[in-house]
């Protein structure tokens, strides 16, 4: 859980400052355009993370978990360190734009590699309350998320406003690197290899077992983060720009908000993998987090921006993220411990494919317009096609097995 909420910070820094360095970075492309490329960038670091998951998930099914969560750590955290350095557009032109989108890509390479090991490792290493030990597992993230909106407000309230553009946002990753050596250290004092890992026949070539014998169940978890991730990626890179160009919060306002938004988002997080545990199934959890989100986005959304509360953004964070509780068990359930890595490198971050274009699609749709009705609309579309490709998910689980 510390590990990942380490690399999470890393990861979610840029999707928090991104109001701030969209202008500086593709401000020549006017103001559709520089929220367009900017939330592009970012989708690099999620469509490059299957490369990742694939490369160290391997590796993890034939070595261990355990090795590979040091090098991905150290890589994810330095990538996002060096991101405080970069010259804007105004300084370098188009180089610096390269350069972003390089250490961008370099990020999220890491960030697959991590996943792959990381909740695996969690649900591998506990015998009982699997759920319960996913959704803490998960809940790391949220660590990450407090982290960078507890620096991303303090930048913002105590730097002048004029700060935010030319050091403020550097601040931001170059605090990551605390959390990267914090978290490295944990795991070289406390971390030690999965039981089931040691103990499962080792196979000489995972990625042939997978793709022979378990084929269906990676398109079942394929399916699965499909939708998750992309309802989720709607909420955690728009929500910043709902609240601040939408409905025009302040940032130190907004950043309190973001703050606050950890808690819901590692709630819920837990909550989701509770469910596992009561329904004594993962499959029968991960639809009723489905039917939760189908059921709940539209009054959420309706009060966000038609009543204008932004405080309900918790709200949608806590029913965007309950899948992700559930997912580590489900992964577990479908697969065995020789192939587990590969298929969660793959499958899981698989998903990120299409959810590097859910905040890009919903802000076309929405026209990056600063009315609400459009951002309604367009979020509620984009979540449920999230929730909708959850439930197929379940129903093919159900037809197969």
């Amino acid at each position: 859980m510390l590990g990942w909420g380490m690399d999470a910070y890393d990861f979610v820094a840029y999707a928090f400052v991104a109001p701030i360095i969209a202008p500086l970075f593709f401000g020549q492309l006017g103001h559709l355009g520089s929220i367009l490329a900017t939330l592009a960038t970012f989708s690099v670091s999620l469509a490059v993370r299957p490369l990742g998951g694939v490369f160290f998930g391997n590796l993890a099914d034939k070595l261990g978990r355990r090795g590979v969560l040091y090098i991905t750590m150290l890589g994810a955290g330095l990538s996002s360190f060096l991101m405080g350095f970069l010259p804007t557009y105004a300084q370098a032109g188009i180089l610096a734009i390269i350069l972003l989108v390089i250490l961008r890509f370099v990020v999220g390479f890491f960030l697959g590699g991590e996943y792959s090991s990381s909740g695996v490792m969690a649900v591998e290493s506990v015998a009982k309350r699997r759920g319960l030990a996913s959704g803490i597992m998960q809940a790391g993230f949220d660590l990450g998320i407090f982290g960078v909106t507890f620096t991303y407000t303090l930048v913002a309230t105590y730097l002048p406003q004029s700060a935010l553009s030319t050091i403020g946002w550097r601040i931001v990753f170059w605090s990551g690197i605390v959390t990267t050596i914090i978290g490295w250290l944990f795991r070289r004092r406390f971390l030690t290899e999965s039981f089931e890992w040691k103990k499962a026949e080792k196979v000489s070539a995972p990625y042939r077992v997978l793709f022979t014998r378990y084929w269906l169940p990676v398109i079942m978890i394929l399916l699965a983060t499909m939708g998750f991730l992309y309802e989720y990626y709607v909420m955690l890179e728009l929500s910043p720009f709902v609240l601040q160009t939408v409905l025009n919060y302040p940032a130190a306002l907004a950043g309190l908000i973001l703050t606050v938004l950890s808690a819901s988002d590692a709630v819920g997080s837990v909550f989701g993998g509770v469910l596992v545990d009561w329904l004594r199934s993962s499959r029968n959890a991960l639809l009723v987090t489905a039917l939760i989100i189908l059921a709940l986005i539209y009054p959420t959304m309706y009060g966000v921006l038609m009543a204008g509360n932004g405080w309900l953004v918790l709200l949608w964070d806590f029913i965007a993220v309950l899948p992700v509780g559930v997912m580590q068990v489900y992964i577990r359930d479908l697969l065995p411990p020789s192939v587990r890595s590969t298929g969660a490198g793959l499958a899981y971050n698989g998903g990120t494919w299409l959810a590097a274009w859910a905040a890009i699609i919903t802000t076309t749709m929405a026209g990056a317009s600063t009315e609400v009705m459009p951002w309604l609309n367009a979020i509620v579309i984009n979540t449920v096609v999230g929730g909708v490709l959850i439930v197929l998910s379940y129903l093919f689980s159900r037809l197969v097995r």
